[in-house]
């Protein structure tokens, strides 16, 4: 007897009318209770053009999903006495841009203050063409850190492609022999790989894309070399792999459990704020549940891998086309599952404003017409907001119908403004919108639309 209103039924028509609405490729969806899984269901194809369909034992790239195997191999290896993660960088690669200036533990929580390498100039074109990604990613953050370490929390891939190193460096073996030796088989991870295993697996769900202007048909991605993903986003899974992994790392199989508490507890700033990060885990409640989990994404693919403790619950969402959005498919199996958890999503959080409310949901309709006021941002925002940008942007929300409710769910003061979270509901999705506006000029820094899940 599950102890929640399971319906196979329901979960399948919730997810159903969210993956109808992305027109995007294929899904799988796993659910698993006290590390036995209780649901698996596949939707789509994994190969358009050969129309073959995703079925349970798919293979699809996890993308930054990778970080916390990355995180769980730095324990290990601490574990052993072969390292300490407070140790600085330099003491394993002396060579690498700022290394005497950050420690393993920093990389860990990203907070190291490291441009991320994916926003370099053409990182489509470089990933797919450039095999040695190495000197590129060194040259491209030779400049100055973002901010002194352990001052702000910053999410970047560099993080985790160095961490990936420091594990080969340590360990004598690649990165990826390492986690095939002391993660997938620990864990039991037997149809597990890496992207440079790809062209091997005739189970593999091509990854589609619609172009770097989103704005041509769904067709295959680039792929991506084996060097610039790395320890940052390299693995290649399935639903059943990532469900016995995430009962081996929470179950002490993988790193002792006073580590697991460190990956899955958030990181402290300097001034002692909550970062919502912990060690390759994102650490923030979902909907009333906490939740520790990672979302990832590479060229053309999306995933979610979820874990909800005190509900010995995980979801996995699959997807292999960035038209996906798992974490709406996510957030629609939780509150299926949850009554409760659909009734705290809906509930607005109390002190709204409701001047920024009118000022937000303006943007929030320009944003979905592909008509912002341009004026109304900063400078580095109006760069972003090109024409074609906008467009596209619009392109990617059509699907999912018009806003149904627009739903006030905090707002926190930062340095550089104000930041507003509203939970957008749309006929075929759910997406939660956050704009920071500086309360003197009343001018948008920053905005961004994301999974809510």
């Amino acid at each position: 007897m599950l102890p929640f209103a399971f319906s196979a039924p329901q979960v399948t028509a919730s997810a159903q009318q969210l993956i109808d609405g992305q027109n995007g490729a294929g899904a799988a969806i796993g659910i698993v209770h006290d590390g036995a899984l209780i649901y698996v269901k596949t939707f789509g194809d994994r190969n358009i053009s050969e129309k073959q369909p995703v079925d349970a034992d798919t293979r699809f790239e996890i993308g930054s999903v990778t970080k916390q195997f990355t995180a769980a191999a730095i324990l290990q290896l601490q574990e052993q006495g072969k390292l300490s993660i407070d140790d600085r960088l330099a003491t394993y690669l002396p060579s690498f841009p700022h290394a005497d200036e950050i420690t393993l533990r920093q990389l860990l929580n990203q907070v190291s203050g490291l441009p991320n390498y994916t926003n370099m100039p053409d990182i489509v074109t470089e990933m797919s063409t450039v095999p040695d990604a190495s000197t590129k990613i060194a040259a491209y953050v030779a400049g100055p850190l973002h901010f002194t370490p352990g001052t702000k929390w910053e999410y970047s891939n560099t993080n985790y492609w160095v961490l990936g190193q420091v594990v080969a460096k340590v360990s004598g073996k690649t990165w990826e022999d390492y986690v095939r030796a002391h993660l997938f088989a620990p864990a039991g991870m037997s149809h597990s790989g890496f992207v440079s295993d790809e062209p091997g697996f005739d189970d593999f769900a091509t990854p589609y894309w619609q172009g770097l202007k989103n704005d041509l048909p769904l067709q295959a991605a680039p792929k991506m070399l084996e060097s610039w993903p790395g320890g940052a986003g390299a693995i290649v899974s399935t639903i059943g792999d990532l469900a016995a992994w995430d009962d081996a790392l929470a179950g002490g199989k993988i790193v002792n459990h006073d580590d697991y508490e460190l990956m899955s507890t958030p990181a402290r700033l300097t001034n002692g704020t909550s970062t919502n990060y912990g060690m390759g885990l994102e650490t923030a409640p979902h909907d009333g549940h906490d939740r520790i989990g990672h979302n990832g994404g590479t060229n053309g693919s999306l995933t979610v891998n979820a874990t909800y403790p005190n509900d010995k619950l995980d979801i996995i969402v699959l997807e292999n086309s960035l038209r996906g959005d798992p974490g709406a498919i996510e957030s629609a199996v939780l509150e299926s599952i949850y009554p409760d958890a659909l009734a705290a999503a809906r509930t607005p959080a109390k002190g709204e404003d409701l001047a920024a409310r009118t000022r937000i949901v303006g943007l929030i309709d320009g944003l979905l017409s592909g008509t912002l006021p341009l004026t109304a941002f900063s400078p580095s925002m109006q760069q972003l907001l090109t024409p074609e940008r906008q467009k596209a942007t619009a392109a990617h929300f059509a699907p999912f119908g018009m806003p149904t409710a627009i739903i006030f769910k905090d707002r926190e003061d930062a340095p550089g403004g104000t930041w507003y979270l509203y939970r957008v509901e749309f006929a075929r999705n759910v997406e939660n919108f956050q704009i920071q506006i500086d309360p003197k000029s009343g001018i948008v820094m920053g905005m961004s639309m994301r999974p809510a899940g």
